[in-house]
């Protein structure tokens, strides 16, 4: 578990104490693809390949693990560099890439709208195969809650997980950012061959547009998450027939798309 203990002055009902407080652990991550630079992220040190194997696979540069011949650390001392080579990448596509992730972070012009109809007709409908209480994914829930001891020391980290339809927990990661969280879980999903059984995730952040569009490359059929969901994402999982459902605590939720997967109790 990366954590570090800092040393802090604790405030209560007018008394100071000088004590130690464990925090998550925050580093730089450099990702190089066929040994060119492409994309830098910070994020809670530990499960880089998974961590890597989803972001590629969500970002649309890998289809499958299968495209990757190797993964490894470079030859410098920090630890924060990896390099990936593909089997089928091109110069072109790369440039690609870069570009595309150059441009979430300018006034491109992009229409929300227009991103959510582009990936829609991008991917197909996800199929409707799974039904399920609200107390099933309160256990579901349960589980990743007690599976987040980063956050249980800190605080500080979100998680993501990743369930088949009966409730069996395929893959559970923490990370400083909701994203890394989830690219962790969908890279060890892949990992572990087990992407055609997974069907239901539990975060425990809010839904956004980035979110949604990861588990939709997926199929995942239901998400949800313990705080509110944006537009777009609310927009995206209905054109994708994804169910989305917001402040998720326990029993109790906001279902803003396709109720149908949910048996609601009378």
């Amino acid at each position: 578990m990366s954590l570090v203990d800092i040393p802090i002055i604790k405030y209560e009902n007018g008394k100071t104490t000088n004590i130690y407080d464990a925090v998550a652990q925050e580093e730089p991550l450099e990702i190089l693809i066929n040994d060119q630079p492409c994309h830098i992220t910070m994020r809670l040190p530990g499960e880089e390949i998974p961590l890597i194997l989803g972001f590629l696979f969500t970002e649309g540069v890998i289809g499958s693990i299968e495209e990757v011949l190797t993964l490894s650390h470079c030859n410098d001392v920090s630890g924060n560099r990896m390099n990936v080579h593909l089997k089928t990448s091109t110069d072109k596509d790369l440039e690609k890439f870069i570009s595309r992730k150059s441009s979430s972070f300018t006034h491109c012009g992009t229409c929300g709208k227009d991103m959510v109809t582009n990936l829609s007709l991008s991917l197909s409908k996800i199929p409707k195969t799974v039904k399920i209480t609200f107390p099933q994914l309160a256990e579901f829930q349960s589980k990743l809650i007690k599976g987040q001891q980063a956050f249980q020391h800190t605080g500080g980290t979100h998680a993501a997980g990743i369930f088949d339809r009966y409730g069996t927990l395929l893959a559970l990661s923490e990370d400083i950012g909701r994203h890394n969280a989830l690219d962790k879980s969908i890279g060890k999903v892949l990992l572990a061959r087990k992407a055609d059984e997974a069907k239901i995730l539990i975060l425990s952040s809010r839904l956004s547009y980035e979110l949604v569009s990861k588990a939709a490359l997926l199929n995942m059929e239901i998400v949800t998450g313990v705080s509110s969901a944006t537009s777009l994402a609310v927009e995206l999982a209905k054109n994708m027939e994804m169910t989305l459902i917001a402040f998720h605590r326990g029993q109790r939720g906001n279902i803003c798309s396709c109720p149908e997967r949910i048996t609601l109790e009378e």
